[in-house]
């Protein structure tokens, strides 16, 4: 309801499992029901950054180079969200190419800021941080090569964790080539958006 209500106003998240979240968080209270526990984060509302493998989701980095892409697999780091009992509610918006500090691209509509609408998020992970701001998940998976974890956070005031090289799997972070190596490669860390330490930690450990 709070997404439906204001995501049409700052663009926040670009692709929406609303019946797939619904069933999800269904089970998830079934679970509880039954003393189940799917594990720290279940029936917890998350958000996975666009690039993102997801499977049978777009990964199109909100540009027309890769706008038909389809993922055939789940990262690492989405597995683990999903396996430790997470409901995704679904990919948030970025600017094409994860390049600049606005959130403008060839597919999604711009990505606005939840506390003034004619200002930026911030980018890459803009969508992210406005969604996490505007109280429309609890945590998102995002990631940093150059800031962009960073500067959304800062732009819409919330927390976020740049983690330390090879200490996060990347594997399905972004549809790299596969010959893909370098300095600009190992630049780009996974890390996760919340409103408070707390939350950062949690997914951190997951």
């Amino acid at each position: 309801t709070h997404i439906a209500a204001h995501n049409s106003k700052i663009n926040a998240i670009a692709q929406l499992f609303a019946s797939e979240a619904r069933a999800r968080a269904k089970e998830a209270d079934e679970a509880l029901a039954r003393d189940q526990s799917w594990g720290p984060l279940h029936g917890v509302p998350v958000t996975i950054k666009e690039p993102f493998l997801m499977v049978n989701t777009p990964s199109t980095l909100n540009s027309r180079r890769l706008k038909n892409y389809i993922a055939p697999d789940d990262s690492v780091l989405v597995k683990r969200v999903k396996s430790a009992g997470a409901v995704i509610l679904g990919k948030t918006n970025v600017p094409a190419n994860l390049q600049g500090y606005q959130v403008k691209g060839d597919i999604y509509p711009e990505g606005k800021n939840p506390h003034r609408v004619e200002c930026s998020p911030g980018g890459s992970t803009g969508g992210g941080a406005a969604a996490v701001a505007a109280g429309m998940t609890a945590l998102e998976l995002g990631q940093d090569g150059g800031g962009s974890l960073r500067i959304p956070a800062h732009f819409c005031g919330v927390f976020c964790q740049k983690p330390t090289d090879k200490t996060i799997p990347r594997y399905g972070m972004i549809p790299f080539p596969k010959e893909a190596r370098g300095f600009l490669v190992n630049l780009v860390q996974a890390g996760p958006i919340g409103r408070s330490i707390d939350d950062l930690q949690l997914l951190w450990k997951i």
